[in-house]
């Protein structure tokens, strides 16, 4: 295959490529805008959304520039353009591998501590944080400017970017700030909601199995069997109690009327026969006295109604998938870029593909959300049908 059709072939690639991701990143800033339970529900969907902001900035700055040098050829836009790519495309590399990170920090909050989540993740906070990110990441992307790098044209990937063979101590420092600490960060946070939503349920399952009896226990009587019929889980006791706390709550604390516990009759006459004394002191709780108690009391209502619910864990799993799509379309390009600069080995082919699934990120993070969840997947339905946001 000839240069100009292989130029011609990577500039049509990766015109669609920016045109799915400017289609996607626009629209999943209009369904945030739309929808009202959606911007204002969560932090979540304002780091989302300064990627979104992020990704199209870098279609604009980055990929239309790189599209343009593939289809004539050469670059045509002046050295100053080249500075400018350069320099957003660390940038939009930067804030996306941090702003990742942040979110995975939240769902560790969200989960594992959501009373910590009100204090830490307040519409002021997430304000600053977002303000931070770009702060930072814009000193660390000014290094060529400080004299740390040289901005060069690449012909064979038709874009400009740093001369990492000249500048290894800042590839390393790149990949350390890049891959490195907000990997680890993310892993260690995730891993704490895996253990917070599967262990617990693990344990409970290993408390409704019965131990095996080996032939040298005696045999339980017949009362005792009735008694181990008679009594509740613990799955149900906790239900149980759960309904009674808000009950207590809402009476003393919010000057409503007791609800009525919503259990099913069978699970009501299960747990009165297996009451205990516990039970019954737990049920008669007298009324706060003292402010400290009337704080712990409401914290306690607060917990219980922030527990890791199934759409907070689905919102993880959607996180969580961004971060394994950013880390397959920029590892890549960091292995390339380290052959290169240490093997010195001229690798054009890898230079293409890393080139392709560094655009692909753009494009990867508005269709994850909108196929993977369903909450964005019904907010988008709405949006493109005209109907009336949520």
């Amino acid at each position: 295959m000839s240069a100009t059709t292989t130029s011609l072939a990577v500039g049509s690639i990766l015109s669609l490529v920016a045109l799915a991701a400017l289609v996607g990143n626009v629209l999943l800033l209009v369904v945030f805008g739309r929808s009202r339970r959606l911007h204002a529900s969560s932090p979540t969907t304002c780091f989302i959304a300064n990627m979104a902001v992020v990704h199209i900035l870098a279609v604009l700055l980055c990929q239309v520039p790189t599209i343009v040098a593939a289809l004539s050829g050469v670059w045509v836009m002046g050295q100053a353009m080249c500075m400018v790519q350069t320099f957003f495309r660390t940038l939009s590399l930067l804030l996306q591998a941090h702003t990742l990170s942040v979110l995975a920090f939240e769902r560790y909050l969200r989960i594992c501590r959501p009373l910590k989540h009100e204090e830490v993740f307040s519409g002021t906070v997430v304000l600053i944080i977002l303000t931070g990110l770009w702060f930072c990441d814009t000193i660390i992307a000014l290094n060529p400017f400080y004299g740390w790098g040289k901005i060069m044209y690449d012909p064979e990937g038709y874009t400009c970017d740093l001369d990492w063979v000249k500048s290894e101590s800042l590839l390393i420092f790149t990949t350390l700030v890049v891959l490195v600490v907000p990997l680890a960060a993310s892993t260690a946070c995730y891993i704490a909601i895996l253990r917070k939503v599967l262990f617990p349920q693990v344990l409970r399952l290993r408390k409704r199995v019965s131990p095996v009896s080996t032939a040298d226990d005696e045999s339980p009587s017949l009362e005792q069997q009735k008694v181990n019929n008679n009594q509740e889980t613990y799955a149900e006791k906790l239900r149980r109690q759960e309904y009674r706390l808000q009950r207590l709550l809402q009476t003393h604390e919010m000057g409503s009327k007791p609800v009525a516990e919503k259990l099913p009759s069978e699970l009501k006459e299960k747990g009165r026969e297996g009451q205990s004394e516990s039970d019954s002191e737990f049920e008669d709780l007298p009324p706060p006295r003292t402010e400290m108690e009337h704080s712990r009391r409401e914290a306690e209502l607060r917990a219980w109604k922030m527990r890791h619910r199934p759409k907070e864990v689905a919102l993880a799993k959607t996180t969580l998938l961004l971060g394994v799509a950013f880390l397959i379309c920029w590892v890549p390009y960091f292995i390339v870029t380290y052959v290169e600069s240490y093997a010195l080995v001229n690798t054009a082919v890898g230079t293409l593909i890393a080139l392709v699934l560094v655009h692909l990120s753009t494009a990867v993070n508005p269709y994850t959300c909108v196929l993977h969840s369903h909450k964005y997947r019904r907010h988008c339905k709405r949006t493109l049908s005209c109907r009336r946001a949520l």
